[in-house]
């Protein structure tokens, strides 16, 4: 890797009107400077496509707008083609992944750069999020984000992900099939390097803000009464035997498997 590659940062975006300028002024920022920046709308009906447009004409060398015309009913597949077609028209060595309502520190291409020009051998490195959830101050995750070898990692959301070019195109066509449409694109590109690549580089550094909705599922607690919940907990097992099914074996006779099938197949009679 050269001392300062292009490093391409894409954004994902659907009708986040409020936060996506702050998203893309947030990439134009960072004091890292070979970056280019593309701007994925996927079909958006409100005004952040506008809101965009505006300011590629202040920012016109570094940004790139792609205008999806076509929207699919599944969120989890659109989300990946979005991305999908984000690298298509990438030049960078290195990929940053951005939520349009999230939002980067000023330092943190920098420091992905560093990483990777550090561990030339690693192929994805996450970072930690500050989080907005009730209060307009962002707080630290106090999450505890770890590798599992058998089963998915516990990860940071998308946008805390950074990843070489070359190895996320070759991903993508692993982890790109019209299967599992309740995991998202985070959970497959993270499981994916932690089951076949035996690769989770957790950089602990507070460089993503991260906008938490109250509307998840996946609440602590409540989770466990809720049928989707366990029903995409279900895909995730099945995901795992998908990837490898050497690895899966191990989960087979689990106490944590048997039951998630169990109740899984409860939901689908009830």
């Amino acid at each position: 890797m050269s001392r300062q590659p292009l490093v391409s940062i894409l954004i994902n975006n659907y009708n986040k009107q409020k936060y996506c300028a702050q998203a893309l002024k947030s990439a134009i920022n960072q004091n890292y400077k070979k970056v280019e920046i593309i701007f994925f709308d996927d079909c958006s009906d409100d005004n952040s496509l506008k809101k965009i447009e505006n300011l590629k004409k202040r920012f016109k060398n570094k940004i790139k707008i792609i205008k999806n015309h076509k929207r699919g009913n599944i969120y989890s597949f659109n989300q990946i083609n979005g991305i999908k077609k984000s690298i298509e028209k990438s030049k960078g060595k290195i990929i940053c992944l951005m939520d349009s309502d999230d939002f980067f520190k000023r330092n943190k291409v920098k420091e992905i750069v560093n990483f990777f020009s550090k561990n030339p051998k690693q192929e994805i490195l996450f970072d930690r999020p500050l989080i907005f959830k009730h209060s307009k101050d962002a707080e630290p995750s106090s999450d505890h984000f770890f590798y599992r070898e058998n089963k998915w990692p516990k990860f940071p959301p998308t946008s805390c992900i950074s990843i070489r070019k070359n190895s996320l195109k070759k991903a993508i066509k692993k982890i790109y099939v019209k299967r599992f449409h309740e995991l998202w694109f985070d959970f497959r590109l993270s499981t994916y390097f932690a089951i076949n690549k035996n690769q989770f580089n957790f950089l602990e550094m507070n460089l993503t803000f991260y906008r938490y909705y109250d509307d998840s599922y996946d609440k602590k607690f409540k989770k466990f009464i809720n049928l989707k919940w366990w029903n995409r907990r279900s895909q995730a097992f099945d995901f795992i035997l998908f990837l490898n099914s050497k690895k899966f074996e191990k989960n087979r006779y689990s106490l944590d498997f048997l039951i998630t099938k169990l109740i899984s197949k409860l939901s689908f009679i009830f």
